[in-house]
């Protein structure tokens, strides 16, 4: 990036320089005429990407050189609202990637042939649950699945009344997969 010292216009390259200046022949290298000057590259300060954001500011003369400068800014409502946004689609996203569905059949063997768990023992802690809406959707999400998904709300709850931990379930259901 260049600067035109005479206009303190910045933010220049080598082409832009080249076509305002026509009639000239630039050696190679490329070096810019008088009026120009190179601005030196300059670390990015430490920004809290959360809440604010680094604009480049004009390049300031320092000991005889064009520096880049940086400028820290609070973002605004808008893009923090925006940033919330991207990261509760980055965080569903990697939900979704994560999420394995299988068959109930799958499931079934999988917690047989791992654990010993068979399918009465299953629709015992359904009727265990003691409220009716809540035992009633989880028995309608059981019976009427005809997958079953990693992260459903009624495996969770299916799992840790069974005694199976949430470190255990992506194993489970790798293997119920490959059933």
């Amino acid at each position: 990036m260049y600067i035109d010292t005479t206009t303190q216009e910045w933010g220049l390259t080598q082409a832009e320089i080249m076509q305002r200046h026509p009639m000239t022949v630039f050696p190679e290298p490329f070096a810019p005429l008088e009026q120009y000057a190179k601005v030196v590259d300059q670390p990015q300060p430490a920004c809290n990407a959360e809440t604010h954001k680094l604009i480049e500011a004009k390049p300031k003369l320092i000991n005889g050189e064009w520096q880049q400068q940086w400028r820290k800014v609070a973002l605004t409502e808008s893009e923090l609202e925006q940033r919330v946004a991207e990261q509760a689609a980055a965080e569903q996203a990697a939900k979704d990637a994560a999420r394995i569905t299988v068959t109930k059949r799958q499931v079934l063997l999988a917690l047989f042939l791992r654990k010993g768990i068979k399918a009465d023992q299953i629709d015992a802690v359904i009727n265990a649950i003691p409220d009716e809406t809540q035992r009633y959707m989880a028995r309608v999400d059981w019976d009427g699945a005809a997958a079953i998904e990693s992260d459903s709300q009624t495996v969770g709850m299916l799992s840790q009344a069974l005694g199976l931990t949430e470190a255990e379930m992506p194993d489970l259901f790798d293997f119920a997969q490959a059933l």
